[in-house]
Order: C-alpha cells, then structure tokens, then sequence
C-alpha cells in the first residue's frame, strides 16, 4: 500500500521537496464556476463603473448584489423611479463586459429560493463597498442578533467592526455548508475587520 499524496493548492510535498502538480479538469472548472457564484455575492457598486444616478436607482429599489440585478429584466428597471434608457445602457454595458446580461436565470443558492435564500441575501445586501456590514438596530432585532455583541453604535452608513464580525459568523454557522464558495467573501470582510482594527 502506497503512501497516501497531500496535495494542497496544487502542491505536493515529496521526497525530492515540494512540487507543483497542477490542477486537474475538473477542479479547474470547479474554482471558475465558484468564482463566478462569489461574484454574483458582490456588490453592484464596486464591481461596475456605473453613474451616481444609475448606482442610486438601483441601491433605492434593494438592487445591491450582482446575483439582484442579473435577474431583473430591462423593463422592471425601465419603470423604477429616476432611471432612463441611459442608465439601462449603461448597466447593459457593463454586464457585458463582465459576460452577463439583464433577465438571466440562476439556478443554485441563494437565487434558487431554497430555505434560508431570503436571510441569506439581506445579510449580503448589507455589505459596504470596501468591505464591512452595515446594520441598523432594526435589522439586528429581525436577524435575531444579541445586540450587546455590537458595541460600536447602529449606522445604515458606516460598517460595523462588531456587526460584521457577528454578520460573518452567523454567514459561516448558517451558509458556508450550503454556499462553500461564499468563503472567499468572507475572507474579504475578515481582512477589511484586520486593517480596520489596525488603524
């Protein structure tokens, strides 16, 4: 019986040292679909240039994630408050250059409607373009967070050191068995806590 190969990251440790083995097909295709699930997490706001107007259209009509505006077709855009052809071109624009169009359909979670899709979206929709959570006393109260686990005060605006912190935990206790390629945003949010806490 042979000696059992660890592979981590596409290396190996040998008894020659450490050697790159590659990944295979199908893990290659793996990573690239999960890479696309994280991305449809992300929000609007900083992963497209989009205008001041188009951007404050969409954040007033709870569009905030790319997964959101991705299945929203031209028309229902066309009849929110403030939006134009112009800003419907230039967000066409912009999903093209990403490889997406207006009116998709996305067939796994949270976009599936399964259990828990719902919860799961509301907390993504409180992240803050450059990492954190925002989240009000409200909010906190309907998601069933202790409140005295954040300390610093409720703000729709700024992120929360704390609430993120407690965002993040409930995303890893609830979601990361469901979603694994929700890790990587974590990751994100982890980093902007460090910095954060560093200043």
């Amino acid at each position: 019986m042979g000696t059992p190969r660890i592979i981590y990251g596409g290396y190996e440790r040998t008894a020659f040292g450490i050697v790159y083995v590659g990944k295979s097909s199908e893990q290659t295709k793996m990573d690239r679909i999960n890479r696309v699930k994280c991305f449809l997490l992300s929000l609007v706001e900083e992963e497209f240039e989009l205008s001041f107007r188009s951007q404050n259209c969409l954040n007033s009509s709870g569009i905030k994630l790319v997964g959101q505006l991705v299945q929203t077709s031209a028309s229902k855009l066309l009849r929110l408050k403030n939006f134009g052809r112009s800003s419907l071109h230039d967000i066409e624009q912009n999903l093209v250059k990403k490889g997406f169009t207006l009116d998709m359909r996305l067939h796994h979670f949270p976009w599936n409607g399964s259990e828990g899709s719902d919860e799961f979206i509301r907390i993504l929709s409180l992240q803050k373009p450059g990492g954190g959570f925002s989240i009000d006393q409200k909010t906190a109260v309907d998601l069933g967070i202790d409140q005295t686990k954040i300390d610093d005060p409720f703000s729709r605006n700024q992120p929360s050191v704390s609430g993120t912190k407690c965002l993040l935990e409930m995303l890893e206790s609830k979601f990361v068995k469901t979603a694994p390629y929700l890790t990587d945003l974590i990751r994100q949010h982890r980093q902007w806590m460090e910095r954060v806490q560093k200043i």
